[in-house]
């Protein structure tokens, strides 16, 4: 069964190997996923994460270099190996890639921090190829506060943060992730700052690599409400396989990783969010601990555990791959003229809130005709300037 996966932390590792010297490479490493095992588990798309830790105590550590350096990992892969793996821009990469025989890549940040608050680095980024983006890991920055703070007492399970989401500059980085068609990726996001894409985004977003708060009490995890609008949304949510994410013990050190727990956050997605919410999102290279799942070569123990459960061989393959498909061809496709012209309502909502907490006008109620009139204006341009775009 091909499979689609939203996260790994593969660069990050495959860096650090890097700078050790200890000869790991991506065709065969001791990792979780290598070009080895990606074809031995029929993998047809696999999203590699430039990771960054705001916090790294490497002196000189410099997170905008280290997201490059990561993404430079990933460029070499795709050069190094161009018969089996290809990069993905746009939705007809994969359909290429899968007819041509090859794996796709596609690059994602997970912490938004990286760009430094720079509009400027983020359309960079988009030039480099990225087309997923969480806006924080695990650690305050200039967009969005998270919901795991590492030395702001246990981290688990932990009480999520309700109190600060997104920062003015996190709207604006939203806004431009929509026109640029970057997928905006609310893993690790403080509760508050979920719901703040929730009510401002205007296009499907992704958590993609979180499970069900409700069998696992990790902060990490979405609450049944979230679920619901994920879902209402036309959202994607990727299964996570570290232990933490997936068991309610009381202790970390006793949580297990197992299809078993994978197949009962899965069902308890579909019960609240339906199937077409599901995707997987593993999280190798970035997990510890004994994982049934050992590598991702494993594959086929978790679709044992999802027939045991009672998915049909249907719904197991919208989780493994179609219902990620869909989401990319769905999210990814964007012409340069809506680049450049397209109209967002979220900015202009928040536009609209700036100007009533400074001035107490609400002009909120005249929205809609406001969006009308600037579609109208766009229309009339495009129509008398057809060459130009």
């Amino acid at each position: 069964m091909k499979v689609f996966d939203l996260h790994c932390d593969t660069l990050s590792e495959l860096r650090r190997a890097e700078m050790r010297g200890d000869g790991q490479t991506f065709a065969h490493n001791n990792g979780h996923i290598d070009l080895e095992k990606l074809e031995k588990g029929d993998y047809m798309l696999q999203c590699f994460a430039a990771f960054v830790n705001l916090a790294d105590p490497t002196p000189g550590a410099d997170p905008l270099v280290t997201a490059l350096e990561e993404i430079d990992v990933f460029k070499r892969i795709m050069e190094k190996y161009p018969e089996d793996i290809a990069p993905v821009y746009q939705p007809s990469d994969i359909r290429k890639n899968a007819a041509e025989g090859k794996i796709s890549g596609m690059l994602t940040i997970e912490e938004g921090g990286c760009c430094k608050g720079s509009i400027g680095v983020l359309r960079r980024m988009y030039e480099l190829g990225v087309r997923m983006m969480t806006l924080t890991w695990n650690h305050e920055n200039e967009l969005a506060s998270p919901n795991v703070v590492p030395g702001n007492g246990p981290i688990w399970p932990c009480m999520p943060n309700t109190e600060t989401g997104l920062k003015e500059k996190g709207f604006e980085f939203l806004a431009e992730m929509e026109r640029l068609h970057i997928i905006a990726d609310v893993s690790h996001l403080s509760d508050k700052g979920f719901w703040d894409i929730a009510e401002h985004s205007t296009r499907p977003f992704a958590a993609s690599h979180s499970n069900c708060r409700a069998l696992a009490p990790h902060c990490r995890n979405l609450t049944d409400e979230m679920i619901r609008v994920m879902a209402e949304k036309g959202g994607l949510v990727g299964l996570n396989y570290c232990a933490g994410f997936l068991d309610d013990q009381p202790s970390p050190d006793l949580c297990r990783s197992t299809t078993a727990l994978m197949a009962k956050h899965a069902a308890h997605f579909k019960q609240v969010g339906g199937i077409e919410i599901i995707g997987l999102g593993s999280d190798f290279d970035g997990i510890g601990g004994k994982l049934e799942l050992s590598d991702c070569s494993k594959m086929p123990l978790l679709a044992d555990a999802l027939r045991k459960e009672g998915f049909t061989e249907d719904e197991m393959e919208a989780i493994f791959f179609r219902n990620a498909q869909r989401f990319f061809e769905n999210n990814l496709n964007v012409s340069e003229t809506s680049r450049k012209l397209f109209v967002h309502r979220n900015t202009l909502v928040y536009r609209l809130e700036k100007i009533k907490k400074l001035t107490g006008l609400d002009l909120r109620e005249f929205e809609d005709a406001i969006v009308f009139k600037v579609a109208l204006m766009v229309k009339k341009y495009l129509n008398a300037s057809p060459a130009k775009y």
